[in-house]
């Protein structure tokens, strides 16, 4: 695999936050994170294989995605960094925990289940059909509408699925809903917060429960009434949980923390 795109903001001598987009995402999703992180931050966000400007890049597997994330993180981190992932970056934030576990120090992952979803065989034999057409205007607004990207978040989004590879998004949307992780035998020992809209499917919220009780100093909220793409609209509250978790800042009033217990 070739070498990434990389955005990267603030100081190089401080701790390490490698952000990690969704499908269909690139790394400017990232740009506000940035703007209100990096005094504090080292920042760093790659375009995944097959979007924005590694869009060239194909996408082979979450291992081998694992794989080069690892190795930037060797090169950028000089010791374990931080990692926040959204969907897909959730995704590879779970291999990352398990091939390279000495690499993290906290994490944040955002709408990505430990384990398939109900209904994530429709969703691939969705993806399935829809990936030949992906760029045409009206798959763009109906998968918008399916994830619950508002109006103000929109133009972004459609620019996005614009550029990405056709033949990558396949690839890692099946293979990131088919993905598992073993919740009986969990053996991460970072700490981890998970997140996700709380209108999102009721086993991703049960494999947050799981894990957040199973790894130790870890925890998980939801965004009630929200689905899978809250943070495109509400970014604001996104980054007052990076700091609560990364910082010990506040948590966010909008989020409601330990939902199920």
């Amino acid at each position: 695999m070739g070498s990434l795109f990389i955005n990267e903001s603030g100081t190089a001598n401080s701790k390490v936050i490698l952000f990690l987009h969704g499908s269909g995402a690139e790394s400017e999703r990232w740009k506000e994170h940035f703007a209100q992180l990096s005094d504090k931050f080292h920042c760093i966000a790659p375009d995944l294989p097959g979007h924005g400007k590694s869009n060239q890049l194909e996408w082979t597997s979450l291992d081998d995605v694992a794989e080069s994330l690892a190795n930037l993180i060797e090169e950028k981190g000089k010791g374990p960094v931080h990692v926040v992932g959204l969907s897909l970056g959730g995704s590879l934030i779970y291999r990352l925990l398990a091939l390279h576990p000495e690499l993290i120090d906290r994490a944040l992952i955002d709408g990505a289940s430990a384990v398939p979803i109900k209904g994530s065989f429709g969703v691939i034999m969705g993806v399935t059909m829809v990936s030949p057409m992906l760029h045409w205007d009206l798959v763009i607004k109906v998968m918008a509408k399916s994830l619950d990207v508002k109006d103000e978040g929109f133009e972004d989004f459609r620019q996005n699925m614009k550029t990405v590879s056709r033949r990558s998004f396949r690839r890692a949307m099946t293979q990131a809903n088919k993905a598992r992780v073993d919740l009986e035998n969990c053996q991460i020992k970072s700490p981890v917060f998970f997140v996700s809209g709380g209108n999102e499917s009721a086993t991703m919220h049960q494999s947050h429960k799981i894990l957040s009780g199973k790894i130790p100093g870890s925890g998980y909220a939801w965004y009630p009434g929200k689905g899978h793409a809250w943070m495109v609209s509400d970014s604001g509250t996104h980054i007052q949980l990076v700091r609560y978790w990364l910082l010990n800042s506040t948590f966010p009033e909008a989020l409601v923390i330990n939902p199920l217990q």
